[in-house]
């Protein structure tokens, strides 16, 4: 089963599929909820087209997302690893890239402990907070991330935004 680039998914069935990898596979100390899913947690978006997650480099939850990566690929008929478009780092997909699983936040400078320790938390999950949404969003510069660069500034996050760290 190849998935469909561009396909949408309801976002609690996605975070469902993530919560039957947590504790056991996945401690949700070691990780982030990056990308857009940030944006429907927040009521932004209704509709997610994957997960993106952040591990920890080094941690169980890394290595263990590339060992399910290995696991889930002849059952999905896919690739059990990527190289990242923008940073060149390795991907681990899950569930044929409806989950992915980095080490390294694309945002070039950032810091993967940081934006763990940082992020926003959300029945139990830790996400991106808006602000790095925002500048890896600006730093992409993408269509879709105009567009919800357009949405995000409806709610107030207009130019100049940038991540703040306590």
């Amino acid at each position: 089963m190849n998935r469909v680039r561009g396909e949408i998914f309801n976002g609690f069935k996605l975070i469902e599929l993530l919560r039957n990898h947590v504790p056991q596979d996945f401690n949700p100390d070691d990780f982030v909820i990056a990308g857009s899913a940030r944006l429907w947690v927040g009521g932004v978006t209704r509709h997610l087209s994957d997960l993106d997650l952040l591990a920890r480099p080094g941690s169980d939850t890394w290595r263990r997302a590339k060992e399910l990566a290995f696991i889930h690929a002849p059952v999905f008929l896919d690739e059990p690893l990527r190289v990242s478009d923008y940073s060149g780092d390795k991907i681990a997909r899950l569930y044929a890239g409806v989950v992915e699983v980095c080490d390294k936040w694309v945002l070039p400078g950032s810091d993967t402990h940081e934006l763990i320790d940082h992020a926003d938390v959300f029945d139990g999950f830790r996400y991106l907070t808006v602000a790095d949404v925002v500048a890896y969003k600006r730093y992409l510069n993408r269509p879709k991330d105009h567009a919800d660069l357009r949405v995000l500034a409806g709610f107030g996050y207009g130019t100049g935004f940038e991540p703040v760290r306590r």
